[in-house]
C-alpha cells in the first residue's frame, strides 16, 4: 500500500513526463510483447492513475505505481503511449493495428497492463480492432464498467466480439453495476480470508486465454493481491 505523498510524485512525474512526450513531433507506440506473467503476448499500457476514470478506492495499491517509480523504461512507455492517444488518438489506435499485423504467432492481446479504457469511443476503437482481428485473442479488465455499459446499450451486448474478452475488475468499495452479466475479476486484499470454493487465477494470463479458462468462460475468478 503507498502513502499519498508516493501517489502524488508518480502522478506529477508520469503528468510531466506525458507533457513532454506531447511535445514530440512523431510518437512511436510502445506495444510490450510480453512479460513474465502474460507470457509472449503483446500488450499496450497507458499512466496509471492519469488514465484510469475508476481508480479512487485501488490507487493505494497499484502495482504499476512501483513499476513507473522504480524503472525509467516503464514511465517513458507509458508517458509516450498516453501522449499520443491525447494527441492523436487515431494514430494510437493505428500504430497498434501495425503492431498487430507483424504478428505471426502467439497471437493474444492484452489491453492495459496498466490504464484504463478512457471513454467510449476507446472501447469501441477496441471492439472494431477485435472485429478486424479474428484470428487474435483480446482480453482486458476494467473498472469503467459505465462506459463498456453504455457502449452495450446502444450497440447490445451481443455485439461485442467473441474474441474480446472483458473482465469486470472488482475492488471492495466501489459500486459495480454489471447488468450484461460480463466476467468479474476479484482482488483478495493481503490479510483478508480467502475464499473457498472458487475460480482461482493460474497466475500465467498467456496460459489461461488461449485455453479459454475462467476468465473467457464468463466465471468469476479471483486472485491474491500482488
Amino acid at each position: 500500500m503507498y502513502s499519498e505523498e508516493t501517489i502524488k510524485k508518480a502522478v506529477a512525474l508520469l503528468r510531466s513526463r506525458i507533457e513532454h512526450c506531447k511535445s514530440l513531433d512523431d510518437i512511436k507506440i510502445v506495444v510490450s510483447k510480453g512479460n513474465k506473467k502474460i507470457g509472449e503476448t503483446l500488450n499496450v499500457s497507458l499512466a496509471p492513475v492519469v488514465t484510469c476514470p475508476n481508480c479512487s478506492k485501488c490507487i493505494a495499491y497499484c502495482y504499476d505505481i512501483k513499476a513507473v517509480m522504480a524503472y525509467k523504461n516503464v514511465m517513458e512507455a507509458r508517458a509516450k503511449n498516453t501522449a499520443l492517444l491525447i494527441k492523436n488518438r487515431s494514430e494510437y489506435f493505428a500504430q497498434i493495428r501495425s503492431e498487430l499485423d507483424k504478428r505471426k504467432k502467439n497471437k493474444c492481446f492484452r489491453w492495459h497492463v496498466s490504464g484504463d479504457i478512457m471513454d467510449i469511443d476507446y472501447f469501441d476503437n477496441m471492439v472494431k480492432i477485435a472485429r478486424d482481428y479474428p484470428d487474435f485473442r483480446f482480453w482486458t479488465y476494467t473498472k469503467s464498467y459505465w462506459l463498456v455499459n453504455a457502449w452495450c446499450k446502444t450497440n447490445g451486448r451481443e455485439n461485442v466480439p467473441d474474441n474480446l474478452s472483458v473482465m469486470f475488475s472488482y475492488w471492495e468499495g466501489l459500486p459495480m453495476d454489471n447488468p450484461f452479466r460480463f466476467p468479474e475479476f476479484r482482488v483478495v486484499l493481503k490479510g483478508h480470508e480467502k475464499p473457498e470454493n472458487v475460480k482461482w487465477c493460474c497466475g500465467n494470463c498467456n496460459v489461461c486465454i488461449r485455453n479459454c479458462s475462467h476468465c473467457v468462460k464468463g466465471e468469476t475468478t479471483y486472485c491474491m493481491e500482488h
